[in-house]
């Protein structure tokens, strides 16, 4: 039949290309024949060939999204594993963990990046994680997430956002910013120019990535900042030619709740957290599966919604096909008259009276006064309730008005709580609309009275938490120094390691004596290196002046601060960690409590260490390697207000000890105060040789040598030490000068 067709068009193309030799209009009229013929024949051979080509090869269909989640070695156990086991499980697509060259977990997807490390800032580590996404998964995915290891992701939301946008335009997406205030002209940003921040997430689309990577070797090498969010920005910006997206909605789909400390913390059920798509940031991974449970709790509610809803419909159809009751079969009337007793025996003998109430205030029966204020958990069940009857509005308003309502005020409610059905409310609600009206579409606002009538038989999850940890107080660090350049640069490693970049609440006060014939310019050099790296910590500089006094440089510390303000007297040769910073925030009370850690003080390593390996953590504890220092009272945290109302130090004392021994005494005997004490596995004295000065007073010099005791080592290997030179031998003598190690 094929055949026959084309074989008459082109008999009539033939025909009529003679015939127009003769005559053009005997031509001109076979033209329309012709071209009919040819493009019907043409439209079937390319049916047949595009049934056949998609027969024998399918097209390749792309997954959604792809997450990098950037991490480091030290969080695969916290962090990492709560991102996994949270939003990680409910992906549309993969995610995948990236870290340094040596990490490794066997229960989670970690990519050991080759030469990278875990160091701050990240900037290769974003870039390279960005290459392995483009080198094995570019063909897969139509859309790629670099987030960080402390951002929560609402999955179906994010899957909703994405499915609306083109993954073949050039687009980058997430939270604009410029950079804070101090920063700005030095970020190297062009005029209009943006970057995503990295924190609450970015998205990037397939043609995007696969456009940047061949110039991010080119973008490492020439890096203007240490923010690793602006260079990825101003990467896509040079070699793809676009910003990042300026829609202020991005502010509340990718979400970063400025309170630091305290995000997430309080109560969930805000507008905030509602409309996010992102959540940042949750440093802390109970609080990320606290935000988890939260939304799966919302999405319980959600398909119980559902299900009534389904199940009054299905009731309506059921009334439609069964008109006469008597028709219904025996057991379906049995089953009726079961649940009506059950119904009978369900209800409560005395119905509860409706209490009325407004935004403030609580009108009740049950109280001797005529009003009082709403309860903080009452107030809370409220505005969950408000939250979804205006979702519940706006999605009919939506299929009738074609425009959503916004909710204005509560006029006033009526509420009450059935032992059978939960909390009942009525509520009197002010909403506004905006509608266009003649003929050149004025817009005009229409405020709404609206009566809603609800039923809530379970309320949501309620969390609690000790206010000492929910405050999330800063420390205040207060550090004397006088030269010990080696072991400032530990613990300034520690500090930035622990505190700067965990972005924990903390300060740094450093109190320098110059005078004692150090030299503090390369001490000076790597705080103000800090302080450049980390413009929004707070660190300061303090010189003192005349002889090493550690009670009057805490003092003129402690000056510094305001009442109320949570100090920690250090000490050079500390090493502490996050889980120590915890302890001192909830151990130490204003007005009450003194916290007095028992710090953990390495033996020499020389003999720690003797016919052993040494620990690769200073967080290891053993009877062979250190001991805990009982009678040692320097390291303390405690509030400035504790501090001047028992006197402070003593600033008469001078040289090594005893002004800490003077403090505690008087804690102890206060009858205001109470003082803490505990062994802190947080807290390592890292072993440094003791001197002390023969100049300073009997009792302190006694003070000084018994700490330079301690310190040798253990008992065990100070034996094992001596029997293997043969100082049990009767013929050795204990002259030899190879005794010790000093």
């Amino acid at each position: 039949m094929a055949g026959t067709r084309y074989l008459r068009t082109l008999f009539y193309c033939s025909i009529g290309a003679l015939l127009g030799l003769i005559s053009p209009s005997l031509y001109y009229g076979l033209i329309p024949r012709c071209q009919q013929n040819t493009e019907s024949t043409m439209q079937r051979r390319n049916i047949k060939d595009i049934a056949a080509t998609s027969k024998n090869a399918a097209l390749p269909k792309k997954k959604l999204l792809f997450a990098g989640v950037m991490t480091a070695e030290k969080f695969l156990d916290t962090r990492a594993k709560a991102v996994y086991e949270t939003w990680g499980k409910i992906m549309p697509g993969k995610m995948m963990f990236f870290a340094s060259s040596s990490s490794h977990r066997d229960d989670l997807p970690v990519v050991s990046l080759t030469g990278v490390d875990d160091s701050y800032p990240p900037q290769r580590k974003s870039m390279m994680m960005l290459k392995y996404m483009h080198d094995n998964f570019i063909d897969d995915f139509e859309w790629f997430l670099r987030a960080d290891d402390d951002v929560y992701i609402r999955t179906d939301k994010m899957e909703q956002f994405l499915r609306q946008l083109n993954s073949s335009d050039d687009l980058y997406i997430g939270q604009a910013g410029v950079g804070i205030q101090k920063e700005k002209g030095k970020l190297g940003l062009g005029l209009g120019d943006n970057f995503c921040m990295g924190g609450p997430g970015v998205i990037i689309s397939a043609s995007t990535l696969r456009k940047v990577v061949p110039y991010l070797e080119h973008c490492l090498q020439n890096l203007y900042t240490t923010h690793e969010d602006v260079e990825v920005g101003r990467c896509i910006k040079k070699f793809v030619g676009i910003s990042c997206t300026w829609a202020f909605e991005m502010q509340s789909l990718f979400y970063h709740n400025r309170t630091g400390a305290k995000a997430y913390t309080t109560n969930l059920d805000t507008k905030a957290v509602r409309n996010a798509v992102t959540l940042h940031p949750l440093k802390r991974p109970e609080f990320m599966y606290r935000l988890h449970t939260h939304f799966m709790e919302l999405k319980i509610q959600q398909t119980s919604y559902d299900v009534v809803v389904h199940q009054r419909q299905l009731d309506i159809v059921e009334k439609l096909l069964t008109k006469d009751l008597d028709k219904q079969s025996d057991d379906k009337l049995a089953r009726l008259k079961d649940r009506k007793m059950f119904n009978q025996k369900m209800l409560p003998k005395e119905v509860p009276d409706w209490e009325m109430f407004t935004p403030r205030k609580v009108y009740s029966y049950q109280t001797n006064a005529p009003e009082i204020g709403m309860l903080n958990p009452v107030k809370d069940g409220l505005n969950h309730v408000l939250g979804q009857t205006m979702s519940i509005i706006n999605k009919e308003a939506r299929k009738v008005l074609h425009r959503t309502l916004e909710f204005k005020r509560l006029n006033h409610g009526y509420k009450r709580y059935h032992p059978r059905y939960g909390m009942q409310y009525m509520l009197d609600l002010l909403m506004k609309y905006h509608r266009h009206v003649g003929y050149n579409r004025r817009r005009m606002t229409v405020h709404v009275r609206h009566h809603a009538y609800l039923q809530q038989p379970f309320t949501s999850l309620m969390y609690a938490e000790d206010e000492q940890t929910r405050v999330q107080e800063p420390i205040n660090f207060l550090l004397p120094l006088a030269g010990r350049l080696v072991q400032f640069k530990r613990f300034m490693g520690n500090f930035e390691r622990i505190c700067l970049h965990q972005e924990e609440k903390a300060s740094l006060t450093i109190l320098y004596f110059p005078d004692e014939g150090h030299n503090s310019t390369e001490h000076k050099i790597i705080f103000e290196s800090l302080k450049e790296k980390y413009t929004r910590a707070n660190l300061k500089w303090i010189n003192m002046e005349g002889r090493f006094s550690r009670a009057l440089a805490l003092t003129v510390g402690v000056a510094q601060f305001d009442k109320t303000s949570l100090l920690f007297f250090c000490d050079v040769d500390l090493e502490f960690d996050s889980a120590f910073m915890e302890r001192c925030r909830s151990n130490t009370i204003l007005d009450q409590q003194i916290y007095y850690p028992i710090v953990f003080s390495q033996f020499d390593p020389e003999m720690a260490n003797y016919k052993q390996e040494k620990p690769e953590s200073v967080f290891y504890y053993s009877k062979d390697t250190g001991f805990w220092r009982k009678y040692a009272f320097g390291i303390t945290c405690q509030y400035r207000r504790d501090f001047d109302l028992i006197g402070g130090f003593d600033t008469t004392i001078q040289g090594w000890g005893m002004e800490d021994v003077d403090l505690y005494d008087r804690f102890v005997l206060s009858e205001k105060h109470n003082v803490f004490r505990a062994p802190d596995p947080g807290l390592v004295h890292i072993y440094h040789p003791v001197q002390c000065d023969e100049k300073i007073a009997e009792k302190q010099l006694k003070m000084c040598y018994a700490s330079k005791a301690q310190t040798y080592g253990s008992q065990n290997k100070i034996y094992e030490v001596l029997y293997d030179r043969g100082y049990f031998n009767q013929t050795k003598s204990l002259a030899d000068d190879e005794l010790f190690f000093y």
